[in-house]
């Protein structure tokens, strides 16, 4: 038994007026970074600037352990972020306050103080792959 075209065409309207529908909950450090009424405009504008920020925050970086007598002498820059038991604290880490700056297709390295981790920002290149390939895993890009 083959469905009929009505079905089909309102199962379809159906689902693109619940995708519409669909609010993207924002991370606090967005909100904490930008303010609640430019996220309150975001998502109304801009729905997809909130999915991509909200992968940033947690996916634009690494973080490696490194032993102590490798971390002496090894130039990079000291940044301080939040620490719970001498790691970082990933949860209140918010990498939009922190003053770093991203490469096109170098990764940078920065110490973190107080820790025997290195703060490992991707480049610009290697992040948007990582996003595109997410996106792709959820069904938005094809």
């Amino acid at each position: 038994m083959k469905p009929s075209k009505q079905i089909i065409i309102a199962a379809f309207f159906s689902f693109i007026l619940l995708s519409s529908f669909t609010k993207i909950t924002p991370d606090q450090r967005l909100i904490d970074y930008l303010g609640a009424e430019k996220v309150n405009t975001l998502q109304k504008n801009n729905p997809n600037l909130i999915a991509y920020y909200n992968f940033y925050l947690d996916n634009a970086y690494i973080l490696e352990e490194i032993p102590a007598d490798k971390l002496a002498g090894n130039g990079f820059t000291t940044l301080t972020v939040p620490l719970q038991n001498g790691k970082v604290n990933t949860k209140k880490l918010n990498i939009l306050l922190l003053d770093i700056q991203r490469k096109y297709d170098t990764r940078v390295y920065y110490k973190v103080k107080g820790s025997s981790q290195v703060f490992v920002f991707l480049s610009e290149k290697e992040f948007m792959e990582k996003y595109n390939a997410h996106r792709k895993q959820l069904g938005l890009d094809k």
